[in-house]
């Protein structure tokens, strides 16, 4: 997957309630220039599996998926102590590329890019 497929990815997942729908219809679109038979790899779909979830955790699912207490995780990355209290109970909410990047240094997000 190339970056600019990547991002295009991460962006399209605000547009769609369903996993499923985008799962479907992200694997086929254009954008990937296979021919218009061809099968769907399936290293395709599980990318866009850990995309659409990982657009879609918490910061409190992120501190479970990585094991440690959510106050452990935002010591790690410098996360002021009221922010992960608030992006914890749902009252804020993290930007998207700050999720995708603690989970990237988590190991929750290992789509491979080019």
């Amino acid at each position: 997957m190339t970056n600019q497929q990547f991002i295009t990815c991460v962006a399209e997942t605000q547009s769609y309630t369903d996993r499923d729908a985008y799962i479907s219809d992200l694997s086929l679109s254009s954008m990937w220039g296979d021919a218009e038979d061809a099968p769907v790899p399936e290293q395709r779909i599980t990318d866009l599996g850990q995309i659409w979830d990982a657009a879609h955790r918490t910061f409190r699912d992120i501190a479970a998926a990585a094991g440690i207490p959510v106050r452990q995780l935002a010591m790690r990355y410098a996360i002021p102590r009221r922010t992960a209290e608030d992006w914890s109970a749902g009252q804020s909410k993290p930007q998207l590329h700050e999720l995708l990047a603690i989970q990237q240094c988590e190991g929750l997000l290992t789509v491979r890019r080019d």
